[in-house]
């Protein structure tokens, strides 16, 4: 209900209120002027009698009055009683039947001076008032009576009383419609003001529009303007607030690190998109929830023991099981609030550094532990038995030579990737032609694979040439092409298709050899790794060789990779930048 309404409402029942006790407040009064006014009237026909000379004369002028001012009028005297009466003769037996006993109100005037009385009269078969009015004349008491039907007197307070009530109404209503208008145009300005904040109260506008008021001096002007005044202060107040928010999302959005807040519940109101990406999430679906919907429970008794310790608490947690991930845990209480907050820094680089040189150097010392315990039992055997053929002692010092050559290569292939972790300064770049170093590989591989057959094949303008380390590329796709002739079955058929496009060099090493199975393509990159190191070891792998291959491509700006099915072959795509 609105303001306007309770008004209206309000003037409703207050006028039903005053229309009840108005009607006998009304009757009464109008009753009590009749009789004020009958009284009166009396008092001024008594005044006029004492005026008289005689009884006579004063009987006289009763008979003249009493025509035009009262219905009834008789004279009455203590000693003499009755001696005038304008409706009954005197001495008439009715008249005397009428007044054996003195009426009440004759008793009450000679008491009290003046009397009103309803009763019911004989002579006139109704209800008769009555009004008995004690004066002197010639220095003796006289009553004057004055009789009037009590029925029209009835009906007159009921003309008047309608007549005032109906005045009075209307007063009341005419009233009310002033006080209505004069009210509507008081309260204009205050629905001015709540129109204006209506659409923002609703959701339709997203600030308090300025509120407008014609008379801008008045009251409500005033009040305009502070409201202007203050929701320009509040827009400014969440300007600010939302664009300190924006920062901090902003700030916490391009952490490298996962972060997520949670209340004393441990329900989430915060979360980056590390975090997302961190515990595998969506941000809509756990936001506003139990932290425990994410199903990290090693993560949730972290937030709870810095919650009740107060401070922070730290832990490591490896999520994944194919591709593992490390991370180091941070819950820290967020402040008086009771909430946490959970910050994940995600180690896994530095994790596989410190797997990858424990590897490294458990596989470099296991490789060169076995040539040169081969060495070792073999010069050992020489020493001891120095009267062996020589053709016995040839073949011995021929796999000396042989292990040595490998642990040659090994040494070699360390330095390599020893040399590339450093980086490859630009002082060793310079401009090459890549299909002359394809040739050079070819040459190379057929040396130690007379029996390969490799094609070289060219697609574009030429020349084909590029800023590159020419030994290190060199090495990189002999490394390739060894590989392909070493895991094909003899005659190996390899192909190399060199492509020139207009961003990039691409360069396919196709074989048809035994393949490499699925399981095995993410790691082949991998220093040591070997899909079957038995068969490596036989033909003189050590396991680095993809592994510098990666590590030159990379250094080239480009990338490599791998495409292959078991017992059908392996392809090798290069994509290098024409920079």
């Amino acid at each position: 209900m609105t303001f306007r309404q309770k008004i209206f409402l309000s003037y409703v029942i207050i006028f039903l209120i005053f229309a009840i006790f108005l009607y006998p407040l009304t009757t009464n009064l109008v009753e009590h002027i009749h009789q004020s006014h009958l009284i009166k009237r009396v008092e001024l026909l008594a005044r006029e009698l004492q005026k008289a000379p005689s009884e006579a004369a004063l009987i006289e002028l009763l008979k003249k009055q009493e025509a035009l001012l009262f219905f009834r009028v008789t004279l009455y005297n203590p000693i003499k009683g009755y001696f005038f009466d304008s409706k009954q003769e005197i001495d008439s037996p009715d008249f005397e039947e009428e007044s054996q006993n003195t009426p009440a109100e004759i008793t009450e005037a000679l008491k009290d001076g003046y009397a009103y009385a309803v009763r019911y009269s004989l002579l006139f078969s109704e209800q008769m008032v009555y009004v008995a009015l004690k004066f002197n004349f010639q220095e003796n008491p006289y009553i004057l009576r004055a009789g009037f039907p009590n029925g029209q007197i009835v009906a007159l307070t009921h003309d008047l009383t309608g007549t005032f009530l109906i005045f009075v109404i209307g007063l009341l209503l005419l009233f009310s419609l002033f006080a209505w208008f004069i009210f509507h145009h008081l309260t204009k300005p205050v629905y001015a003001i709540l129109n204006s904040i209506r659409p923002f109260q609703e959701g339709r506008e997203e600030q308090i529009p300025e509120i407008i008021i014609d008379n801008q001096v008045s009251e409500f002007g005033q009040l305009a303007s502070t409201l202007n005044a203050l929701s320009n202060r509040v827009q400014y107040q969440i300007e600010t607030l939302t664009h300190e928010k924006n920062e901090k999302s902003a700030i916490l959005e391009s952490l490298v690190e996962g972060v997520v807040a949670v209340d004393t519940s441990l329900v989430v109101i915060y979360m980056n998109r590390m975090a997302e990406i961190f515990l595998d999430v969506d941000q809509q679906n756990v936001v506003g929830k139990p932290f425990s919907k994410i199903g990290q429970p090693h993560c949730e008794e972290l937030l709870k023991r810095a919650q009740i310790a107060n401070e922070p608490v730290f832990s490591v947690m490896k999520l994944g099981r194919k591709a593992r991930r490390f991370f180091d845990l941070v819950a820290v209480p967020s402040g008086a609030e009771g909430g946490a907050i959970l910050v994940l820094q995600d180690k896994t680089s530095l994790h596989r550094v410190i797997e990858m040189g424990r590897d490294f150097v458990a596989n470099a010392s296991h490789e060169l532990k076995t040539p040169i315990t081969i060495i070792s039992g073999f010069a050992e055997t020489l020493h001891d038995h120095p009267e062996l053929s020589a053709e016995i002692s040839h073949e011995i010092t021929q796999k000396i030579l042989s292990n040595c050559v490998r642990m040659e290569t090994l040494i070699r292939n360390l330095l390599t990737l020893a040399t590339l972790d450093e980086g490859l300064p630009d002082s060793r770049l310079m401009q090459g032609d890549l299909i002359d170093i394809v040739e050079q590989a070819k040459q190379m591989t057929r040396s130690i694979h007379p029996h390969a057959h490799i094609a070289i094949e060219e697609i574009g303008d030429s020349p084909f040439t590029l800023r590159m380390d020419s030994a290190l590329f060199l090495q990189a796709i002999f490394n390739l092409l060894d590989n392909a002739a070493k895991y094909s079955k003899p005659p190996a058929d390899i192909l190399v298709r060199v492509i020139k496009t207009e961003e990039a060099y691409l360069i396919h090493v196709i074989d048809h050899g035994i393949g490499i199975p699925e399981a095995d393509l993410d790691r082949i990159f991998e220093r040591f790794y070997a899909v079957d190191k038995s068969h490596s070891r036989m033909l003189g792998g050590s396991g680095l060789g993809l592994s510098i291959v990666e590590q030159i491509i990379e250094k080239h700006k480009g990338k490599i990779e791998v495409q292959s099915e078991v017992g059908e072959g392996t392809t090798f795509v290069i994509s290098l930048p024409r920079v």
